[in-house]
């Protein structure tokens, strides 16, 4: 049906960055299921991007990416940090089971 192409690969690229904005109006509780799926269909269409098109708008496809999913990496990054042995503090977002308002009891 799909042959590795320019044209594939920049729409399959398209509609990652459409969904990605799309979660990004749902409401709160939906981003963190919503952020794993979008990462986990990440890792097949980067490369893919990257062959069928060029490194150069894989790259570019990338730094959108991380702007899109910049909470997500960046606690991702903090709590591999802290399995790896750094000492990072959790901040009141992470103690909240990932709930739009801080508990406090």
């Amino acid at each position: 049906m799909f042959e590795i192409g320019l044209f594939s690969a920049v729409v399959f690229a398209a509609l990652w960055i459409v969904i990605g904005s799309v979660v990004a109006f749902l409401p709160r509780p939906y981003h963190p299921p919503c952020a794993l799926l979008l990462l986990v269909l990440l890792f097949p269409l980067l490369p893919y991007l990257w062959i069928a098109a060029n490194p150069f708008l894989a790259i570019m496809f990338a730094l959108g990416v991380g702007s899109i999913m910049r909470w997500p990496f960046y606690y991702i990054g903090r709590i591999g940090l802290r399995k790896v042995g750094f000492r990072i503090p959790k901040d009141p977002f992470e103690q909240t089971n990932f709930q739009s308002e801080p508990k406090h009891d």
